[in-house]
């Protein structure tokens, strides 16, 4: 089970630590509550003139919640700062068959189900550590979750990770990065808080 992350280390890069290659959820800590979120996620949706392809504006506001809560804001942009459910949608629609495109929805609609079942809200009006819980319990596929909704997690986690470090700012702020590469270094010091490089 993950514990949560003392103060010193909220950062991106403690965080991806934990992440383990999208094996687990991180950070969740540090969010300071789930109508943090779910404002910042309404002002995303509503601030702008972005508009659903293949989800809905609930499936749409899910999905921003969702992916905060992957990858939430610590000393660079989060997710859903980035617009990486927007992202989501628009490569749902444009690159996923339609069962993929079902799958995904019918995840979306199970984690609401369960949300609604356990604590009579939908999952975006949960409190965080509602949220949370429901999460590691979809995260390890286990009750009131299984393999399936377990695999539909991990699917998303993989949509979060592509378009969060394809955003500018994932790939600028996140990731260390160079427009034009310098001469070939063959012995460079690394450290725990070296930053991976965006390829470009």
């Amino acid at each position: 089970m993950l514990k949560p992350l003392e103060p010193a280390a909220r950062t991106r890069r403690s965080a991806l630590l934990r992440l383990g290659a999208l094996c687990g959820l991180t950070g969740l800590s540090a969010l300071a509550s789930s109508g943090e979120v779910l404002a910042a996620a309404t002002a995303a949706k509503n601030g702008t003139a972005y508009e659903p392809v293949l989800l809905t504006r609930d499936e749409l506001l899910l999905t921003g919640v969702l992916a905060e809560l992957i990858i939430p804001k610590t000393d660079t942009p989060g997710a859903l700062g980035v617009g990486a459910h927007r992202t989501i949608d628009h490569l749902l629609k444009v690159c996923a068959l339609a069962p993929e495109q079902a799958r995904f929805k019918a995840g979306l609609a199970r984690i609401d189900a369960v949300a609604q079942a356990q604590g009579g809200k939908r999952f975006t009006a949960l409190p965080a550590a509602r949220q949370v819980a429901l999460l590691h319990a979809l995260d390890t596929g286990s009750t009131p979750f299984g393999a399936g909704e377990q695999g539909f997690f991990r699917q998303l986690k993989g949509y979060v990770a592509f378009a969060y470090y394809t955003s500018e700012a994932g790939a600028t702020r996140e990731l260390a990065y160079l427009p034009i590469p310098g001469g070939f270094k063959g012995n460079y010091k690394l450290t725990r808080s070296t930053r991976s490089w965006a390829i470009n």
